[in-house]
């Protein structure tokens, strides 16, 4: 893992906390797939909240 720029995302969803984290040789790269990974978790975070919200 030398040489290598990490992204981390760590949002709180119903309290808890979901930590992603991503890797890249280049920081612009690691910028990309950061970006590409927030989308994905707030996606995540918006059917699991829709979920909680028909179940309660």
């Amino acid at each position: 893992n030398d040489h290598l720029y990490e992204g981390r995302f760590s949002p709180r969803v119903n309290g808890k906390r979901i930590a992603k984290n991503i890797y890249a040789t280049t920081r612009e790269e690691c910028e990309e797939k950061l970006k590409v990974l927030i989308a994905e978790m707030k996606k995540e975070i918006a059917e699991i909240k829709a979920n909680a919200k028909n179940e309660g």
